[in-house]
């Protein structure tokens, strides 16, 4: 799992660059696991164990920084994307979870902030959701999440 987040001139930035933006990716940290078997795996940032490592080490959030984490797996010296679904957080957010929580980004159709001239009656935005990691388990096994 790789955790990045963007930054500009003025330095780390508290939420998503616009599309104008010059902001750039900075990788923050990548969480290395041990062999995995099984369909899905987890790991808490602030206490890797069970075999999980972090380099460079020690990973320490900061506050009011935005930061990215997607999973991948490494085959043969390639990364490859094991999972679309990504997550952004704070160290406020973190906080927040209690063992065995897991956050997750899910879209949910809203009415659109302005009126849209091409008759859009909705929009997709992404609200934060804290799940148990049963039901994150359970919903990696449904094909329907990963489309």
């Amino acid at each position: 799992m790789s955790i990045s987040h963007h930054e500009d001139a003025s330095g780390a930035l508290d939420s998503a660059p616009g599309p104008s933006s010059s902001a750039t990716v900075a990788d923050d940290v990548d969480f290395i696991a041990p062999p995995l078997n099984g369909q899905s795996a987890a790991v808490r940032l602030d206490t890797p164990e069970d075999g999980w490592t972090v380099e460079p080490k020690p990973f320490a959030l900061r506050p009011g920084v935005l930061y990215s984490a997607i999973g991948y797996q490494n085959q043969g010296g390639s990364s490859s994307q094991v999972n679309i679904r990504d997550v952004s957080f704070r160290a406020a957010d973190f906080a927040k979870l209690k063992p065995g929580q897991v956050l997750i980004q899910q879209g949910e159709s809203v009415p659109p902030k302005t009126p849209e001239a091409n008759g859009v009656d909705s929009e997709i935005v992404f609200v934060d959701k804290v799940i148990s990691r049963e039901d994150f388990d359970r919903e990696g096994q449904n094909w329907a999440n990963c489309e």
